[in-house]
């Protein structure tokens, strides 16, 4: 027998629905409206690739996001629409650590090497596995939490102790699939096609592309370029 509306809202009371649920439906929702969206679409031509932006818009850029991007597009689609060897930089801050390192990371890492011209770039940002491991061992996440805390003042951990940044920094809510450190993330890059990688820093990154807005987030992410 199907349920009153009243006797539905009685059960959702009693079993309110998991946050996390709700959010991987709307996510696998935004996935499909950008795939159709995506081959429905004319492609634009760029050279400079600001994938995962979000909302921080890049001018000169193509920003492109799962949804409200100059171009959106699902980056776990396993193709990049862009032309073989078109595109001169790529710039993806904190959004591989959202992708399952074999069902969707490698694949894009290939696609990018694929649409990358040979004397381009792929820079990479996202948590460090090594740094938050030794804050861990050394402070408890305290070093973890007053950098966050310098960038975002109004941050807490609702009074949870400090170690918990180190489970915000691992699972984000849900979000967070993989983290890295540099040499698994070197060999990621070097399965999918790079054979240069390099550490570098975020005053790497801007000096190079000085109109993206800092970050200041060195303290608890790794920075890498990786070139063909």
């Amino acid at each position: 027998m199907a349920l009153t509306s009243l006797a539905r809202r009685a059960v959702l009371r009693t079993y309110p629905a998991d946050q996390r649920t709700l959010s991987g439906v709307r996510y696998e929702a935004a996935r499909v409206k950008a795939l159709v969206s995506t081959r429905l679409r004319r492609t634009p031509d760029a050279e400079l690739l600001h994938l995962g932006c979000g909302g921080r818009r890049v001018e000169g850029w193509l920003n492109c996001d799962l949804s409200g991007s100059d171009y959106d597009i699902d980056l776990m689609a396993g193709r990049l629409p862009f032309r073989t060897g078109s595109v001169r930089a790529v710039v993806m801050q904190h959004v591989i650590e959202h992708l399952e390192l074999r069902e969707h990371l490698l694949p894009l890492l290939s696609e990018l090497r694929r649409v990358l011209t040979d004397d381009g770039a792929v820079w990479l940002s996202c948590p460090d596995l090594e740094k938050v491991c030794v804050s861990y061992v050394e402070d408890r996440g305290r070093t973890l939490l007053e950098d966050r805390r310098s960038r975002y003042p109004a941050f807490t951990l609702g009074g949870v102790p400090t170690q918990h940044i180190v489970n915000d920094l691992f699972h984000q809510r849900g979000g967070h699939r993989n983290l890295f450190d540099f040499d698994l993330l070197a060999w990621a890059l070097e399965e999918a096609g790079f054979s240069k990688v390099e550490r570098v820093k975020e005053g790497d990154l801007l000096s190079v592309f000085p109109e993206f807005p800092e970050r200041r987030d060195d303290a608890q992410s790794l920075y890498v370029v990786a070139q063909p």
